[in-house]
Order: C-alpha cells, then structure tokens, then sequence
C-alpha cells in the first residue's frame, strides 16, 4: 500500500504532483491511495501493469480529486492481453500480473483543453467505480483489446468530446450499469471501428449528450 503524501505529493491544487504520484505507482506495492484533496497533474499517470503488477487506485471515499492540467488522459491503465476471452487465451504473466486494475472513489477534473479521463488499453477485467470524470474531452477511452471491461456507479458529466469511447477496440464482456453519463457534447456512449461482443448497458441515466 502506497499513500501518495508518503511520496511528496502536496494535494493542495497548485503544486506539480505527478512526479511523486508516478513514483507510488512504479514502487508496485499494490493499492496507491489519495488521501482527500485536489492533486495537479501535467502529464499522463502511466499504470504498466506488466510492469509495477497488479493495482489499484482508491480516492478516500471520493474526496481525493485529479486536476489533469496537461494534455492527454490523466490516467492510462495498459496491459498486455492480446487473445481472446477464452480462458486458454490468457498467460499466466496476465493473470499473476495485470488483472482487475481498480479505480475507485476518485474524481478527475480537466484544465486544460486536451485534457481527456483514463484511457485503458490491453487490459483484462478493468474495473471503475465511483469515478466522476468532468470538464475533459473524453471521460474513458477504451481501445486496442479489453477483457471483461466493468463500469458502475460513476459520473461522467459535462465534456467537450465523449463519455466513454469504445474506438478501434477487440471488446468482450463489458458491462456499464448504474452509471450517470450526460452533457458529453459528442455522445455519452460512442462506438468507433469497433469489435464488441456481449456489451450489456443498463440502469444509466444517459442524456443531454450531442
């Protein structure tokens, strides 16, 4: 368990801390934890699960807000995976290594104009909860192959571009429920050269979206 304060973030909205966020992520212990307050980004937050292994990322009960004042997504989940859901299609590398990355009780705020949400790429069993992605481009970006893919219980609100994006994605087993996804000026859920199996949307409150 890593506590990003332990790593010099500061949390006060104005200090850089994306040096000492990347640095709790890469010590690969597992759970990075943002105790509450507004930590500033200026680039990407690279998650390498082959690399730092399996982890998540818990925002205190969402008090603990991302402030991406950079361009590009604040977060980027990336794995490896790159068969099929089949349960042969999986190393055991992937399991041991990279599934069910967690985001959870987090909020991330864009400021700047090419600011974008989470990007996923590669990854089996992504797993968000509790987020609340506003004022980026797109909220979620999912692309490349995802695996068993689960959306619950988050907001997407008020974006310049998409709320989640499946674009040129291998996609199975995904699930987006429970979830409010709206004021997303080109779509609340957009589908772009995709392949998708088994997509279930259900239990959200979608609208307002262009």
């Amino acid at each position: 368990m890593s506590n990003v304060r332990d790593f010099g973030a500061i949390g006060d909205g104005r200090a850089d801390d994306t040096e000492a966020i990347q640095h709790a992520i890469d010590e690969g212990v597992g759970l990075v934890e943002f105790p509450r307050g507004n930590y500033r980004l200026t680039r990407t937050l690279q998650v390498d699960l082959a690399r730092v292994g399996r982890t998540g990322l818990d925002g205190a009960g969402g008090s603990a807000k991302l402030v991406m004042a950079g361009p590009g997504p604040a977060l980027s989940l990336k794995g490896t995976h790159a068969q099929t859901a089949d349960p042969g299609g999986f190393r055991p590398e992937e399991w041991q290594k990279e599934r069910m990355p967690i985001v959870a009780d987090l909020e991330i705020e864009g400021r700047h104009p090419q600011a974008d949400g989470i990007r996923i790429v590669g990854v089996m069993q992504p797993t968000l909860k509790g987020v609340l992605i506003r004022e980026v481009r797109t909220a979620v970006h999912v692309t490349s192959r995802a695996r068993n893919l689960i959306i619950d219980g988050c907001h997407f609100y008020h974006n310049t571009g998409i709320g989640v994006h499946l674009d040129q994605v291998n996609l199975h087993q995904s699930i987006i429920a429970d979830s409010h996804i709206s004021y997303c000026r080109l779509g609340g859920i957009r589908i772009d050269n995709s392949e998708i199996r088994n997509l279930q949307i259900t239990g959200n409150d979608i609208e307002y979206n262009n």
